[in-house]
């Protein structure tokens, strides 16, 4: 019982780690006019965000051999409460860009420290609706900025009240202590069985990206991470600057993308062990064009529904593609391979969302959607050639 009741608690702060991922992109179009910035400024801040996860996901191992899961996850999500507070009460953006860093580290922790331990300890299953708890995230951000746009209220309000709820999310970790003592640091599996760990790899990392295929599984991850937050970060200011919405209606409606991120990771997660990896992750990638030929089409008081298929089509395929990385290059090389593609994920989410901030002031946010066709052709060439080269070897 107490397995399941701390299953809950880790869902509950994975929660906690998607609250802040949807708020940037939503607030942005009233952000950067409040704070008296260029519009593209916001890939300043999501590039620095994204610095501080990278910079947490590297030092993670080191942190967790001197303190506790518990303690590190403690201590992270106070780290992104105490940020998102002062995102509230800042007017200086350089001042902004430090507590962005802040977020990213306290993100990166938690990130890091969860799928781990849940990797360890619960089933694929369990890891599955991991990440699909923060797709349940994500979808408050935007909701609550429109409600409070609406009523004539700041995107502060929105910042203060996200981290008041992750101070409170902080307060549960800190009563469940009790929970994380019981378990233990390597005893719980689903079945309540000690886990079996695998051998530590020993392979080296020139040796690992010389693997048919290695080149490619990064860029399919630089390319999707692009895609992803690319959306995330512009699909609000793009209904704004292009399809007139207003700022509340623009919040409102990137919610979708998350609404369908959700769904989409829950589908998954019912349908992974009956589906295959490569027929899910197609599916997707047609998915994602679909919803991005919406947005160009439809009449544009339809535009904002079309975002549901992006979320829809991107949920899958980043779960999708860590399981196929041991299948694909084998237990002696996925685990140098798999930080291969981390590295090549956080670098795809941090420079070419910012890339389409500079195109967008410079040229025209009517770029958005041909910008993100061009990376989904990528990511599926990309994809297909690890793919194919991968399974040359078997």
């Amino acid at each position: 019982m107490f397995s399941l009741l701390l299953l809950i608690v880790i869902y509950l702060a994975f929660i906690s780690l998607g609250l802040p991922d949807s708020m940037l992109g939503a607030a942005w179009p009233m952000m950067f006019s409040d704070l008296g910035v260029p519009v593209s400024y916001a890939g300043f801040i999501s590039v620095t965000t994204c610095l501080g996860t990278t910079l947490a996901s590297l030092i993670y191992a080191k942190v967790n051999n001197k303190f506790s899961t518990w303690f590190i996850t403690l201590v992270s999500v106070a780290c992104t409460a105490l940020a998102l507070i002062s995102f509230s009460l800042i007017h200086s953006f350089p001042v902004l860009i430090a507590a962005a860093l802040l977020l990213g580290i306290g993100a990166g922790a938690v990130d890091a420290g969860l799928n781990n331990y849940v990797a360890l300890h619960y089933k694929a299953r369990a890891m599955n609706f991991l990440h699909a708890f923060w797709g349940v995230g994500t979808l408050v951000g935007p909701f609550l900025l429109s409600y409070f746009f609406a009523n004539g209220m700041s995107w502060r309000n929105g910042y203060f009240t996200i981290g008041s709820i992750q101070s409170a999310i902080c307060i549960v970790l800190l009563l469940s202590h009790g929970l994380w003592k019981k378990a233990g640091e390597s005893t719980i599996t689903e079945s309540g069985d000690k886990p079996k760990l695998a051998k530590a790899n020993s392979s080296k990392l020139s040796d690992a990206i010389k693997q048919k295929g290695a080149i490619a599984a990064m860029l399919g991850f630089l390319s999707y991470c692009a895609m992803e937050q690319s959306s995330m970060l512009w699909a609000s200011t793009f209904l704004v600057s292009v399809k007139g919405f207003s700022e509340s209606s623009a919040a409102a409606s990137a919610g979708l993308l998350f609404w369908g991120v959700t769904a989409g990771r829950i589908i998954s997660g019912l349908i992974a062990y009956r589906v295959n990896g490569k027929t899910i992750i197609r599916v997707s990638q047609l998915s994602i064009l679909l919803g991005i030929m919406l947005v160009i089409f439809v009449p544009e008081r339809f535009a904002g529904y079309a975002l549901f298929f992006l979320g829809l089509g991107y949920a899958p395929i980043y779960p999708t593609m860590l399981h196929q990385t041991p299948e694909f290059f084998g237990e002696e090389y996925s685990a140098r391979i798999m930080g291969l593609e981390m590295s090549s994920a956080y670098i795809g989410s941090a420079l070419l969302p910012a890339l389409f901030g500079v195109l967008g002031r410079s040229v025209s946010m009517n770029l958005f959607p041909p910008y993100i066709i061009l990376i989904l052709i990528i990511n599926i060439i990309a994809v297909e050639t690890k793919m194919r080269r991968a399974e040359r070897k078997k």
